[in-house]
């Protein structure tokens, strides 16, 4: 008796998991920047009450200056400008202690990014023995092995005159096909409701 391998069970998880496999192969620059987003914005630290301060008593001292003469007033408005160039350079000096801000970024970046690249790595791994269906192998002769990538060698899901075409690969035509006709029907509307604003300004 022949040692047959069955073909991968399709399943909800599978379908997901082929889904997301292929939206972040399309999209992996916006999912790794908007995790980065989501994640920094959990992530930051409360604003320094003291920095708050400074902010404020810069502010309130430069409306007072404005409405000190410097000649008529010049001892009030030497004082004030003093008071307002000390709180500068404090502020200065606390926004500097806390410039690792930007550190922090960096590295949120590069986690997220580092992270999510394995992810897509391990799910392109596990996707890549989803088999969506079979077609004969001379159509896409000699690129066969496009139509099942991530597969590089066939896995004995279809007979030997067939040619397995990946969830994956069906998945990402998929989507790559919505976006075309999105775009399409987008550009069409816009180009309908440009037309009829032109003819009622020309009517009236």
């Amino acid at each position: 008796m022949e040692d047959t391998q069955k073909p991968t069970q399709i399943s909800i998880f599978n379908i997901i998991a082929v889904i997301c496999s292929a939206t972040f192969a399309i999209y992996s620059t916006q999912v790794v920047t908007a995790i980065s987003r989501a994640v920094k914005s959990l992530s930051k630290p409360a604003p320094n009450p003291k920095v708050i301060a400074l902010k404020q008593k810069i502010a309130e001292l430069k409306r007072e200056l404005h409405g000190i003469s410097p000649t008529g007033e010049f001892a009030r408005y030497f004082k004030k400008d003093r008071e307002m160039n000390k709180a500068t350079e404090e502020l200065t000096k606390l926004e500097a202690e806390n410039s690792s801000e930007t550190a922090r970024n960096l590295k949120i970046d590069t986690v997220v990014r580092v992270l999510m690249q394995f992810s897509a790595l391990a799910l392109l791994r596990y996707v890549s023995g989803i088999t969506a269906y079979c077609i004969p192998d001379t159509i896409f002769w000699p690129f066969n092995i496009l139509v099942r990538f991530p597969a590089i060698f066939g896995n004995d899901t279809c007979p030997t005159e067939f040619a397995e075409v990946s969830g994956f690969a069906l998945a990402f035509l998929m989507i790559h096909l919505f976006n075309l006709t999105w775009k399409t029907c987008r550009s069409c509307y816009s180009s309908t409701s440009a037309t009829t604003t032109s003819d009622d300004k020309k009517t009236k």
